[in-house]
């Protein structure tokens, strides 16, 4: 809501949840404002206006902060002297180059419970002097690192663990994979980016972690065999897995990505809890069919689902139970098998739409493509994925649901 100058006096006592924008024309930086139940700080834009007071917002009630930039020191300095309650911490900004007062204000804190913080651009000595601040706070559970963490830096804080970090997410390249352990020896739930960028890997570091999110970006070039990632069947709390090529492709076709059928089942055997997969590889798979039929068998709580591989979903319609009972985005390139060659039609759709509202009966957007593309272009090669919308009923057009937005941005995130 926002409010205008004359009754911000008699709203600001009343306000728990606050977000600030910098625009200089809606605010009167001379009013004193008291803030008294303001638990939620949020600032969508820095640097504010010249001269804007920032002191009403400190309250003792106040709970969490988020920035998208970086905020003054003296903010900070006030944060740690007047706000015992502070349990939230976040700043998401990727614009700024410096964090004047980053790690005094760790090294001071001794309430904070939830930290994210985006640590790059940051030169490395300062990123080591913020993570060893935040291993210092002793009621710190939740941790998000946003930029990827380096050897150098995991090595050196050896010397320095996380005793209470419970709750973790990071980035980090393949040889800092076997110190996670013991950096943070507490972790209960590991949401983890993994850099694979050589040809010597060392997956079976990932054995005995508490994965909950993975992904894996591989660098152009370095071959990922499937036979490593055998290790992924140990993590039976794992909730989502993406494998992706780094630098990501835009609009040229996808890298191929060979995989036998029994190499694929191994592999998804045992995460009966993920909800995400998605591979942007081209799948070389002898039998992609019963390679996604057996999915379906071992994955019953599968929501988002990405392969790039040719399949025939009309054998399917005498499996007696939904295969994906839970999904509710599918994207599958291509659809080329012998049932559905030919002329897209009215009726091929209609055979599409009643296999998927009996295996996917909770799918809300379908995409079918006839050839390995990126994405739909503006031609028809989404005339399937159109017509069984149409057909369908239920399944939305696309762009309507939360995995468009997500997939528009080439990346999904838990």
């Amino acid at each position: 809501m926002t409010v205008v100058p004359s009754r911000r006096t008699l709203y600001a006592s009343k306000i728990c949840d606050l977000k600030l924008e910098s625009d200089s024309d809606r605010y009167n930086t001379d009013l004193d404002l008291d803030f008294e139940l303001l638990r939620v700080l949020r600032f969508d834009n820095l640097p504010l206006p010249r001269g804007f007071n920032l002191a009403p917002y400190i309250q003792p009630t106040l709970e969490e902060v988020h920035f998208k930039d970086w905020p003054p020191t003296t903010f900070l300095e006030g944060l740690n002297k007047d706000c015992p309650r502070l349990r939230g911490f976040s700043q998401m900004s990727l614009r700024s180059n410096g964090r004047p007062g980053l790690a005094e204000f760790f090294t001071a804190n001794k309430t904070l419970r939830s930290v994210r913080l985006t640590l790059y651009p940051q030169d490395e000595d300062e990123v080591l002097a913020a993570t060893v601040a935040l291993s210092k706070i002793i009621s710190l559970e939740d941790l998000t690192l946003y930029g990827e963490i380096s050897l150098n830096t995991m090595e050196r804080l050896q010397r320095s663990p996380f005793a209470s970090v419970r709750k973790l997410r990071i980035h980090i390249g393949l040889p800092a994979l076997p110190l996670l352990s013991t950096t943070f020896s507490a972790m209960t739930r590991l949401s983890l980016e993994l850099l694979i960028d050589s040809d010597v890997h060392a997956l079976d570091a990932l054995v005995g972690l508490p994965l909950v999110f993975l992904q894996l970006h591989v660098a152009t070039g370095v071959k990922l065999s499937p036979q490593e990632l055998l290790v992924l069947r140990n993590a039976k709390d794992l909730q989502s897995l993406s494998i992706s090529p780094k630098p990501f492709p835009q609009r040229e076709r996808m890298p191929r990505w060979e995989i036998s059928v029994d190499q694929f089942k191994q592999i998804f055997a045992n995460l009966s809890k993920l909800d995400s997969l998605l591979i942007w590889y081209a799948l070389d798979i002898p039998s992609p069919t019963s390679a996604l039929r057996d999915l379906g068998q071992s994955c019953p709580m599968l929501e988002n689902l990405r392969l790039y591989c040719p399949i025939d979903i009309t054998v399917w319609w005498d499996i007696p139970k939904p295969l994906f009972p839970r999904l509710k985005f599918a994207w599958v390139s291509s659809v080329s098998d012998r049932n559905l060659l030919g002329e897209v039609n009215e009726t091929t759709a209609q055979l599409m739409a009643e296999i998927l509202d009996r295996h996917a009966p909770n799918l809300d957007r379908f995409v079918a493509l006839d050839r390995y593309g990126f994405r739909p272009t503006d031609g028809d090669y989404d005339q399937l994925s159109r017509l069984t919308m149409r057909a369908h009923g239920r399944i939305k057009e696309t762009g309507q649901t939360r995995h468009a937005r997500e997939e528009n941005r080439g990346v999904t995130i838990r």
